[in-house]
């Protein structure tokens, strides 16, 4: 049951999504720092003279000031403004689409009423390395494992294992991330080359500033990709999302 008291709440977001309500509103999904995702209504969003400008944008980093029910579903933004604006991110398709991934998987993994300070700072900082990085590939996978390892589920590899793969590569065991020459039996996997498991391991434990340098060819971070997606999504279930990856496969392709 909704409470009758309403709060006045400041906080920093980042858009999750952004949809159109009704001639002019736009319903919002915003990450916020201590009330994890929270739903609001943006009464005359799409209005020619709305005072919301462009700050309600997927991947926007803005100050809100929302009026705050307990309890309700929807919440009411009366106010927003950019803390910083990523203007590169939306002048590279292949950049629009990892942000893009970035922000669905943060709005499946996380929850309404959940704190989450820290998923917030990782989704902003994960903004201003996409807005400037170099090698836009390795953003997605860096972005991914380091959410993991916020949420819990981080794997579990040694740096002795990685480095002591044969030529032929290996396997990452999904259940907990251990990379190893083979596969035990009854556990699930991915195969994967030597190299593309030396570059998960990078994604997953160096320094992000170190891992965004990394050069891989196509065929590696192909791989790269395939093995993050199968460990998050085992470990999700059905709360992996799927849809921007397919249809940037489909451009790609």
């Amino acid at each position: 049951m909704a409470s009758s008291r309403t709060d006045i709440l400041r906080t920093d977001a980042v858009v999750l999504r952004s949809t159109e309500y009704g001639e002019t509103s736009r319903i919002v999904n915003l990450l916020t720092r201590d009330h994890g995702r929270v739903g609001v209504m943006a009464r005359g969003a799409r209005s020619p003279k709305s005072r919301f400008g462009s700050t309600l944008e997927p991947m926007s980093w803005i100050q809100a000031v929302i009026h705050f029910r307990p309890g309700r579903d929807l919440q009411t933004l009366s106010e927003s403004s950019h803390v910083e604006v990523f203007s590169t991110i939306g002048r590279s398709l292949e950049r629009l689409g990892v942000g893009i991934r970035t922000i669905e998987l943060t709005g499946a993994l996380m929850q309404s009423g959940q704190p989450s300070p820290s998923v917030l700072q990782h989704q902003v900082d994960t903004l201003r390395m996409l807005n400037t990085a170099e090698r836009v590939d390795n953003v997605w996978p860096v972005f991914a494992m380091r959410l993991a390892g916020i949420l819990g589920f981080s794997p579990s590899f040694t740096r002795e294992r990685v480095e002591q793969l044969p030529a032929e590569g290996g396997w990452l065991q999904l259940d907990g991330g251990q990379v190893a020459e083979y596969r035990p039996a009854g556990t699930q996997g991915v195969k994967a080359s030597r190299s593309a498991l030396r570059a998960f391991a990078v994604c997953t434990r160096a320094d992000p500033a170190v891992a965004l340098r990394m050069s891989m060819d196509d065929r590696t971070a192909s791989e790269v990709n395939a093995l993050v997606d199968a460990f998050i999504e085992y470990h999700v279930e059905d709360s992996f999302p799927h849809r921007t990856a397919r249809v940037l496969g489909q451009l790609n392709g």
